[in-house]
């Protein structure tokens, strides 16, 4: 072999490695591009899930905030609602009294007014219809009670006995009862 075709095999052999050398650096320039790609997709994807995240949860809490303001709202309206309620009922009670109804409150306060002296106090112009009950109750009840006016109508009586207060007024029996009658009533305006 000579010194030309020598050369020359040298020459395709240095060929043959530069097209291997090409060929190989092209497969691993191809594998790096690949995996750039899913690792830039994966990261991509992990963004996407995390801002979807991020958007959900934002979303839920803006949900959440817009639902417990609206509960507020509907508890500030349902307590107006009652309160309003709770002044029209007391407003209609202080002008429901009658003598009858007098003559019925006082039999249930008079056994617990004792043996000694007792004051009625009475709606203006009531005053002879309790009189008269008084009578009826029983020996010596009437001696032992005097009968006066409150200064204005309130529905119902009430006695003092001694220190003791027993009010049996119509709004007096109203704000004993109202806890449970609101508890009733909040529950009914929360159903409709």
């Amino acid at each position: 072999m000579g010194y030309l075709e020598l050369l020359r095999v040298l020459g395709e052999e240095a060929a043959r490695e530069a097209r291997d050398v090409r060929a190989a650096a092209e497969r691993e320039r191809a594998a790096i591009l690949a995996r750039a790609r899913e690792e830039a997709a994966a990261a991509r994807e992990a963004l996407v899930i995390r801002a979807r995240a991020e958007a959900d949860a934002r979303r839920r809490s803006q949900l959440e905030s817009l639902a417990l303001e609206r509960e507020r709202a509907l508890l500030v309206e349902r307590r107006r609602l009652l309160a309003d309620l709770h002044g029209e009922v007391l407003q209609r009670l202080r002008t429901s009294g009658t003598p009858e109804l007098d003559a019925r409150l006082l039999a249930e306060l008079l056994p617990e007014v004792g043996d000694g002296p007792f004051e009625v106090v009475v709606d203006p112009g009531g005053e002879e219809p309790v009189r008269a009950a008084l009578a009826a109750a029983g020996p010596g009840v009437a001696a032992r009670a005097t009968v006066r006016a409150a200064p204005e109508r309130r529905g119902g009586v009430a006695v003092v006995a001694g220190r003791r207060v027993l009010d049996d007024t119509l709004p007096a029996r109203l704000e004993r009862a109202w806890p449970e009658l609101e508890a009733a009533l909040a529950t009914i305006l929360g159903e409709g």
